[in-house]
């Protein structure tokens, strides 16, 4: 079945948290399948959209075991997943602006003869292009680009290895940050709030950081998506109803939502659950809240 490009929009938004440009970036390029005209709108495929929004998040481990260089695509990357791999290619690995301590990380690593490092790209936190780095120069042809002291870097690449198979098909959890960054690095968050002259400052800091993370948003994507990981599911859902948005609960205390199995008695129970069900399909939640 056939969806309009504004109705893909609004389920990207609605179940991902992200904006409608990107939601649009998403799309153009090819995450959703291509495109098809029908009169004087573009439709877009209702089940391969789900596949994309039950793509599951990556898991820390595997991110942590890989420890990738992440680079966020713009929109002035007009990637295409159609194209071959070196096309896109092309397009991912030119002219990027590095931060000065990844940089000199990066350069003591292309020091050392032969060592390559993982290269993942994102559009929107999903996985579009994974490559290893196998070197760089600089672009000292590029226009200065403003608080830039060092010219921007094209990677030399080729295909990703074994590493890259647990990452291709997921979502990144990113926080909002510089366009090209490796995993593990750290996050430097305001804490403002917290009165270091205090006997309570260490505990004002733990609370000003615990509220930092219930607003980050690979939390607030997790919570969007309640626990819908299968097409399946996301698809009756559509259908049925719109999909739940994160809530606050007593005292502002974010909402968890965690799959329960389906019976009579929790049936009959009913409250404080959100239930979806069909004969095929079991995708019930039970809410609790976390103080």
């Amino acid at each position: 079945m056939g969806i309009t490009t504004r109705e893909a929009i609004r389920r990207i938004c609605e179940l991902h948290m992200i904006g409608k440009v990107e939601a649009n970036r998403v799309l153009t390029a090819g995450l959703a399948g291509p495109g098809q005209k029908v009169g004087s709108a573009i439709v877009y495929d209702e089940r391969r959209l789900a596949d994309l929004l039950a793509r599951p998040r990556c898991t820390d481990q595997t991110l942590d075991a890989v420890r990738p260089v992440i680079v966020r695509l713009g929109r002035e990357r007009k990637l295409n997943l159609s194209q071959t791999w070196a096309e896109q290619a092309e397009v991912v690995r030119r002219n990027w602006y590095v931060p000065p301590l990844l940089g000199l990380m990066l350069d003591r690593w292309g020091c050392l003869d032969g060592r390559r490092f993982p290269l993942v790209a994102t559009i929107a936190s999903w996985v579009v292009f994974g490559a290893e780095v196998t070197g760089h120069t600089y672009d000292r042809g590029a226009p200065p680009a403003a608080n830039r002291s060092a010219p921007p870097r094209t990677f030399h690449v080729e295909p990703a290895g074994d590493w890259f198979a647990p990452i291709e098909e997921t979502w990144l959890p990113l926080e909002h940050g510089p366009t090209v960054t490796v995993w593990g690095a750290p996050v430097n968050g305001p804490l403002r709030e917290v009165d270091w002259l205090s006997v309570d400052a260490e505990k004002q800091k733990e609370r000003v950081e615990y509220e930092m993370w219930l607003r980050s948003a690979p939390v607030l994507r997790d919570v969007a998506q309640v626990g819908l990981t299968s097409a399946d599911a996301i698809l009756w859902a559509w259908n049925e109803t719109a999909p739940p948005r994160p809530e606050t609960g007593r005292g502002g205390a974010a909402m968890v939502v965690e799959p329960v199995e389906t019976t009579e008695k929790n049936q009959a129970e009913g409250a404080g659950k959100v239930g979806y069900s069909t004969p095929e399909i079991d995708c019930t939640v039970r809410t609790t809240w976390q103080e």
